[in-house]
């Protein structure tokens, strides 16, 4: 009581506050308080329709889903009286807009009212869509008539105040709210004692609001203060009757229709998911719900009538028969248990049946009355289930699943056996991820695998454990998440593979790759000092100095070539460090278009360069290493002219708005088969010669100086370009 108390005295506090702080507001801005407080009507006006309209699927009497349509439309006239109020300047032609749209709003109300009043206790049906769409003619009809055709009568003069058809209008309007409080009175029962009493004050300061509207002479002046303060009141306990209680106890809305008993059980039977059913002492059907069409694929006629067993399998309809018999004779019990139905078309049920027995007069048991659910999709599932606990307990892989803080619930017989947590699962539940996998000096792995749990993302690493007896065991460790249907991670799924054979295969792969870069340089260095030597005679001619120059470059870039081999090695596994100078891109493209001047002419192929659209005028000087740029730029045009149909041209433009970029653009497409691979390793198509290493290991220059690839390519205009953003 205490607590209802102060909650009464707060609410009156509250209440006070707001009427004196819209009275303030009235002494300062007439038009603020005007628009404070006919917001409140048109929220108001527009919670009752959303809640009407949402539960209409619930509500027996329709006139409350009438009343919800019908405030929609009220609050909506409302909001245009609001905005053509005078002084609010958004519609200029006219004053007294708000006048008419008032006068036409307060007739609908009152109305609306009167028909759901009087409609109340009967259970007619209607189409909400069909009486949506009529309420949106007749407010159509008023807002022509207002702004546009202006056929509506005058409600103020300037001047002179109120027009007798305002006066009248507001008179009749009194009396039809009045009707519609005699109306209510008559309709207590079917409303609870609190929203009776609110709607019949709702009404009645509607009323000494309308009363207060019949003799004032300007917009702005006291009376029609007042009028707006009653109806504030009114839509108030309009809010509380409808919007509030609503929300809170809705029952009390809606008429108490809900708790028709009869037609609630027909409503729940047959909406059930359950088959409900009953049967007598024999078991044969008295009735049975329409679900059963979906479950079984008979009609509750064909089943009313037979007995359940009828619907099994010959043995184990047998069985149960003689289970039901016994005990149905000896004693009633509840029945739960799973049973196994044939479906019309042959297929089998897993029904889940719970029942209770139904009595006669004498005590005996007269039948049982259940429901059956179908448990077909859950068994299977429950099948999959126990293949897949199988398939992960047999898996040769190392498996852990923990929870999204990364504490471990499980690790199958291969993770016991790799990390030597003897057999039982038991030893690695309730214990960290990160105790289980991660070893002394393992401190960047650590540090990713925190990240990766707090971020819900993957991870995938490679890392060295010892044996005991002191071998390595190479082991790649791969951490995905498992999500649910709202992007939740629930789990996460940790597998660990045994990759020692490939880390040894990379070791002999590197060992070998050194091995020829040592033994390729010293052929090269004599390629190289040969034509050095030759240029020293003064008996060659141009032509013969400009081919040896050739040659000595080629050997020379081949030696770099041979070099930069490593670079990309280490860029392959994260060590290489970059170092950048300024570099001219233009002297490299002449560097790369001179070493493939056979190729272009072989192929016909154009190469045209342009700076910002127009010819190279200057250098285009951006951030790189030279000869890294180079190697880039030469498998990538490499790739343009060997594409590019006979007689075409590769055309690269270098920009410099809104970055530096060097576009490589060609004639042909590339094949669909590899454009979501471009720039993976040995992936190609389509060349007799191609590794599969050219845009990989341009890629991976790419990268290491932080430049950007882009690839388009279109099969329908059939061009391919790669645009390089060197920031």
């Amino acid at each position: 009581m205490l607590v209802l108390n102060r909650s009464r005295v707060l609410g009156f506090t509250l209440g006070a506050v707001v009427l004196v702080g819209l009275y303030l507001t009235s002494l300062s801005s007439y038009l603020l308080f005007h628009t404070l407080s006919e917001m409140f009507s048109i929220v108001v006006g527009f919670g009752i329709f959303i809640i009407g309209w949402n539960s209409r699927e619930y509500i027996r009497n329709n006139s409350l889903v009438f009343l919800s349509i019908a405030y929609l439309f009220i609050a909506f006239l409302d909001l245009l009286h609001t905005m053509s109020y005078k002084g609010m300047g958004i519609f200029t032609s006219y004053d007294y807009y708000a006048n008419q749209l008032w006068i036409a709003t307060r007739y609908m109300e009152s109305l609306a009212l009167l028909i759901a009043f009087l409609f109340l206790r009967q259970r007619y049906k209607f189409d909400p869509v069909k009486v949506f769409a009529g309420f949106t003619l007749v407010t159509a009809c008023i807002v022509a008539s207002v702004f546009w055709w202006k056929i509506f009568p005058v409600c103020f003069v300037d001047g002179q105040g109120l027009t007798p058809f305002k006066k009248v209008s507001e008179y009749i309007i009194c009396v039809i709210l009045f009707v519609d409080i005699l109306v209510l009175m008559r309709l207590r029962d079917q409303f609870s004692r609190d929203v009776h009493r609110w709607l019949v004050l709702s009404l009645s300061f509607t009323i000494a609001s309308e009363l207060c509207f019949t003799f004032y002479i300007s917009n702005y002046g006291l009376s029609n203060l007042l009028g707006h303060y009653f109806k504030l009141f009114s839509f108030y306990y309009v809010y509380k009757a409808l919007v509030e209680t609503g929300i809170v106890a809705p029952q009390q809305v809606f008429f108490k229709a809900l708790h028709d008993s009869e037609e609630k059980f027909r409503a729940l039977v047959e909406s059930s998911t359950d088959f409900i059913w009953e049967v007598d002492w024999r078991g044969r059907y008295t009735y049975a719900s329409p679900l059963a069409r979906k479950l079984l694929g008979y009609s509750a006629e064909e089943l009313v009538g037979r007995p359940f067993f009828d619907f099994m399998l010959p043995e184990e309809g047998h069985r149960a028969w003689e289970l039901f018999d016994g005990h149905t004779r000896k004693c009633p019990y509840l029945v739960n248990s799973e049973i196994v139905f044939i479906h019309k078309e042959g297929h089998y049920v897993v029904l889940e049946r719970s029942g209770v027995p139904i009595m006669d007069e004498d005590g005996k048991v007269a039948g049982y009355r259940g429901v059956d659910r179908d448990v077909t999709e859950r068994k299977r599932q429950e099948l999959e289930l126990r293949k897949l606990i199988r398939a992960v307990e047999g898996n040769p892989t190392a498996i852990v699943i923990c929870d999204p803080q990364g504490v471990a619930e499980y690790g199958n017989p291969a993770f016991m056996a790799m990390m030597g947590y003897g057999n039982s699962s038991g030893g690695v539940v309730g214990r960290d991820l990160e105790e289980l996998v991660c070893r002394e000096g393992q401190d960047r792995f650590r540090e990713g695998l925190r990240r990766a749990l707090a971020n819900g993302e993957p991870l995938q690493e490679d890392l060295e454990y010892s044996r005991d007896h002191g071998e390595s065991l190479w082991v790649q460790v791969s951490l995905g998440p498992v999500v649910d249907g709202k992007g939740t991670v629930e789990n996460f799924v940790v597998t660990l593979a045994d990759v020692s054979d490939r880390k040894n295969l990379e070791r002999l792969k590197e060992g070998v790759d050194q091995i020829m870069r040592h033994d390729l340089k010293t052929p090269l260095n004599g390629v190289i000092s040969v034509p050095s030597y030759m240029l020293m005679a003064d008996n060659l001619t141009d032509d013969q100095r400009m081919l040896l120059g050739v040659v000595e470059d080629t050997g020379r870039r081949m030696l770099r070539m041979v070099d930069n081999s490593l670079d990309l090695f280490k860029m392959e596994m994260g060590t290489f460090e970059y170092a950048p100078e300024e570099v001219d891109v233009l002297e490299a493209l002449g560097l790369v278009t001179k070493e493939l001047d056979s190729l272009c002419q072989a192929k016909e192929v154009e190469v045209v360069v342009t700076v910002d659209g127009e010819g190279p005028d200057g250098p285009f000087v951006i951030l790189s290493e030279r000869d890294l740029l180079i190697s880039m730029l030469t498998n990538f045009i490499t790739n343009a002219v060997e594409a590019s149909p006979v007689g075409e041209t590769v055309s690269i433009s270098l920009d410099t708005r809104p970055a530096r970029i060097i576009r490589i653009a060609n004639r042909g497409a590339v094949p669909e088969e590899v454009r979501e691979r471009f720039f993976q390793k040995y992936k190609t198509y389509g060349k007799k010669k191609g590794t599969g290493l050219g845009t990989y290991s341009a890629k991976l220059i790419a990268d290491a100086m932080g430049y950007e690839l882009q690839l388009d390519t279109s099969g329908e205009a059939d061009t391919t370009a790669v645009t390089i953003i060197c920031g």
